[in-house]
């Protein structure tokens, strides 16, 4: 008789991701030279076209800091971890189970992705994306969504794998996103000449109140 072992299943890669929104560029065309200092690098990406749906079910999402949408028909989720609108900190999921018992947590609700785990469409709508690759992994990125709004984000991103079988503690992962963020403002710092200064609009935030329906989670 075959003796069935028990094999710790893998956990899968924590994706941390950290942003500051800027309001727009401050120059026409993103270019390496484009001020003073120039950038060590800068790699223009294909230019993309995105379709978010967000979902949610009665704020319940939003309010506990979960934002679930399907990202060009793939599903995802992003739990914040610390900053505000502006500078923002996220854990990221992408495998279906994940997103499932995420959601179960935040809302109670059981359901698989046929059911769209049980929320509702909250909002849609298609984005061009620009893209450029800053001293080799500072993703700047320039947002036009199809109601008529700009905003743009300076991104970083770390896929972490916990150390001896173990998850990170949510300790070494604040403790990283920290260090992320602060590398991310000394950048807009030095390059200062390329994002205009004024307060950035979310996308999400600029949506409801085009529709004329912002949730208290967003009306902040």
């Amino acid at each position: 008789m075959a003796i069935r072992q028990n094999i710790p299943k893998a956990l899968a890669p924590c994706i941390l991701e950290v942003e500051r929104k800027f309001r727009s560029l401050a120059v026409r065309q993103l270019t390496q030279h484009g001020g003073t200092p120039p950038f060590q690098t800068l790699h223009a990406l294909r230019l993309q076209t995105i379709r978010d749906t967000y979902y949610d079910k009665a704020g319940l999402l939003s309010s506990a800091g979960v934002w679930a949408r399907r990202r060009n028909g793939a599903w995802e989720a992003k739990i914040r971890k610390g900053g505000n609108f502006t500078n923002s900190q996220f854990e990221e999921l992408h495998e279906v189970g994940d997103i499932a018992a995420c959601v179960e947590r935040a809302t109670g609700v059981q359901a698989g992705e046929r059911e769209d785990f049980g929320l509702v469409t909250m909002a849609d709508f298609i984005t061009t994306r620009e893209t450029w690759i800053a001293d080799n992994e500072f993703h700047i990125v320039r947002d036009k969504m199809d109601f008529g709004h700009e905003v743009g984000e300076v991104e970083l991103q770390q896929t972490l794998e916990g150390k001896g079988g173990e998850a990170l503690s949510e300790v070494e992962k604040r403790a990283e996103m920290q260090r992320m963020d602060e590398r991310i403002t000394e950048f807009m710092t030095r390059y200062s000449w390329a994002f205009a200064d004024g307060p950035p609009v979310g996308k999400l935030t600029a949506y409801f109140k085009k529709m004329g329906n912002t949730p208290s989670s967003l009306a902040r």
